[in-house]
């Protein structure tokens, strides 16, 4: 813009600003003088710098006094070029390198030296617990900790982080199954001591997973959620010596049968309510926690309006997607949490997961056929029951659990007859059709195939053949066996919206895991979802948050695909959970995901992948929370950071999902702002802001105190 000065006599220039509420993305340079003389000409120019896709408008004006002064209208439209998301596979050269049954992992910082430090709880065979070097590698400190190496079969279900005593060290409290109390490991000066017996959490009769966090009356101790697969949630007040009171029923808390809880506000309020969601329904239940005992807020027996009940959940999220100072809700349903799958790997291979009803497949090959049946292994520590399979038809039983079978010999020819008893169930049923030349495995779990229910039966079937195989088929899969479209439901106001299809999040995937985070420091929170099949690991997804509502999939999710193959006979497991830190301090966020959700063969699993960030221009910054007149841990804090006039928002919540934690850090992208403002709203209804905080720095934040 040029501005003159046409007149006789001088004019004075006061300034020159955009005004607007994308003001922030016009960036001014002029070679205008405070004065300008008569008959002299000065330049404006704008930079317009966007921050996210869709139109943005501001006003320049000119303030002089002049009688009349300048006012031009800014428009842009924003097609941003966002630097690439980028992640490199560090697991062999790391020190995490791990293959087993997993059952989630947390992060959390066990020396208080800053730097995360990782534990992975492996189910069934010995718990890991990295410890960061800070410099880019782990040590195994495990076999250091007596009740790990006391009990390395242990049947852990995942574990949480939380500085329980206020003392600066967080403790551990990892759950166990039915029949074994939970394992509570106080932290001294860093080091892990084994406190469960007189803590309060020495019940033995729990099916324990996900522990959280929180403090709901208010008196600076942390009391704990635990969530319960095999019977009611569990609620224990810290009393004042730091042992635990169980006050389930006091509270009126009634989550059944569910694998993790999540702490969000969905009534506006301020104040984190606990959601409970369980493998049917999500949410469960929520209730209001300001109370005692606990209001409840919603009920899937009858689904209040407010929020929409999504079936057949896996795993969900919270976060704020959309920069509007709201948690919304990102949920991975319509899928069994072990669905059966049936998967053919290169051109003599199968492998299959068959769970719940009766389920099979079919193939064509003409050479022989080697089965490995693991099925039905119950209680466990059992044998498969080679008397329940049978084959041919005249129903001959296998020898042992693998065995050969040769499409020339007759008594592989036809199928087994029908049963006729629930006494015989349930049965495996092999037949060879010669004239086809196919074979098909069936599992028979009911008299009646169109009757409901069904005897149990869980099998995992690997197949090889001298022969290729072709036309591989399966049958009797349910619905949600399947790949299925998650649900994103956006918070307007105390209101969540089903925006799924407009975000461009419809694609049906089969996933069990899923994190957010700004992985790419644009200002916007992105998804990564860990994904498989009940028999192979596919690729993972990275939804890249492009600012307008929508969000696209990063080809071979940045780099952090994982391994992909048969869940056996490749090596690959099957994915078990995602989650995110950053681990090195470079200010980008890392993934760890581990691979062990495949129970079958026993303590197979699969291996541990740690993805780093290789980061890109973007500036960040991360905040380490510290209550002062509020828990330690400052749960309940929320936090806004604004820059290029984007207010984003996150809130302490303990970043729980199923079986996992996220790190705690507070973490923000800020793209090109190399400042911040920061307003954190702290449990004790404290409130501070601190204006111009230089960016690319890990904060610790005190309250009451200033950033340092």
């Amino acid at each position: 813009m040029t501005v003159s000065n046409t007149g006789t006599v001088p004019v004075n220039i006061n300034g020159i600003a955009a005004t607007g509420s994308d003001a922030a993305l016009f960036a001014q340079t002029t070679t205008c003088p405070s004065v300008l003389n008569a008959g002299q000409s000065c330049t404006v120019s704008v930079t317009f710098a966007p921050t996210s896709a869709g139109a943005k408008v501001a006003t320049l004006s000119v303030s002089s006094n002049a009688a009349n002064d300048p006012v031009v209208a800014l428009s842009g439209t924003g097609a941003i070029v966002v630097p690439p998301t980028g992640f490199t596979d560090v697991t062999d050269t790391s020190g995490v390198a791990h293959a087993s049954e997993t059952y989630g992992a947390s992060w959390g910082d066990v020396d208080a030296d800053g730097y995360p430090d990782l534990f992975v709880s492996n189910h069934r065979t010995m718990k890991s617990l990295f410890v960061n070097q800070h410099n880019g590698t782990f040590v195994d400190i495990a076999p250091t900790i007596n009740n790990f190496v006391n009990r390395p079969q242990a049947d852990t279900h995942g574990a949480s982080w939380a500085d329980f005593n206020n003392d600066g060290y967080q403790d551990l409290l990892v759950t166990i199954g039915t029949g074994n109390p939970s394992e509570w490991y106080v932290n001294t000066n860093g080091k892990l001591n084994f406190e469960t017996i007189g803590s309060g959490f020495d019940i033995s009769n729990l099916g324990g997973r996900t522990a959280v966090w929180l403090d709901y009356d208010g008196d600076h101790r942390l009391d704990m959620l635990l969530a319960q697969y095999a019977g009611g949630a569990k609620l224990f007040h810290q009393n004042s010596d730091h042992t635990f009171t169980e006050l389930s029923s006091a509270a009126n808390l009634h989550c059944k049968r569910f694998h993790y809880a999540q702490l969000v506000d969905v009534n506006g309020d301020g104040r984190l309510d606990v959601l409970c969601p369980d493998e049917a329904s999500f949410p469960q239940k929520i209730y209001d926690t300001s109370t005692f005992p606990w209001k409840k807020l919603y009920d899937s027996a009858k689904p209040a309006a407010f929020l929409p009940l999504v079936h057949n959940v896996a795993d969900s999220a919270i976060a704020d997607f959309n920069n509007d100072g709201q948690m919304d809700i990102f949920v991975l349903g319509g899928v069994q949490n072990r669905p059966s799958s049936v998967v053919q790997g290169g051109t003599n291979r199968i492998e299959a997961l068959l769970s719940g009803g009766s389920k099979g497949f079919k193939f064509v090959s003409t050479g022989t056929v080697t089965f490995t049946i693991d099925w039905n292994k119950a209680p466990e520590g059992g044998t498969t029951d080679i008397a329940r399979i049978q084959i041919g038809a005249n129903g001959v039983h296998p020898n042992s659990s693998t065995f050969t079978l040769d499409p020339s010999q007759s008594n592989v020819w036809g199928m087994p007859p029908a049963p006729t008893t629930v006494a015989q169930l349930p049965l495996m049923q092999i037949g060879y059709d010669k004239t086809a030349q196919r074979w098909t495995l069936a599992i028979v779990t009911k008299l009646d195939p169109n009757a409901p229910g069904g005897i149990f039966s869980q099998g995992y079937i690997q197949v090889a053949t001298s022969a290729p195989i072709t036309g591989l088929q399966s049958t009797g899969l349910w619905p949600t066996d399947l790949p299925s479209r998650p649900t994103l439901l956006m918070n307007h106001n105390g209101t969540f919206a089903d925006v799924t299809v407009a975000a461009h999040l419809d694609t049906p995937v089969q996933c069990g895991s899923v994190t957010t985070g700004d992985f790419d420091n644009d200002m916007y929170v992105d998804l990564y979802l860990a994904c498989r099949t009940g028999a192979s690991n596919i690729a993972n997804i990275l939804y890249h948050n492009n600012g307008d509502g929508t969000f696209t999939a990063v080809p071979n999710a940045g780099g952090a695909a994982g391994p992909i193959g048969l869940a056996i006979s490749d090596g690959v497991g099957t994915a078990d959970s995602v989650v995110t830190a950053d681990y090195d301090e470079d200010g980008f966020l890392d993934l760890f995901v581990t691979n062990g959700f495949n129970l079958q063969p026993k303590y197979i699993g699969g291996p541990n992948k740690l993805f780093h960030n290789n980061g890109n221009s973007n500036h960040w910054i991360e905040l380490d929370l510290v209550g002062v007149n509020s828990d330690r841990d400052a749960t309940g804090a929320r936090v806004y950071a604004t820059a290029l006039g984007v207010t984003q928002f996150r809130v302490q919540d303990g970043r729980y999902h199923r079986w996992s934690q996220d790190s705690k850090r507070i973490h923000f992208g800020l793209a090109t702002a190399t400042t911040v403002s920061l307003t954190i709203k702290w449990p004790s209804g404290l409130v501070q802001t601190f204006p111009s905080v230089a960016a690319n720095k890990l904060y610790t934040l005190v309250e009451g105190m200033a950033p340092k």
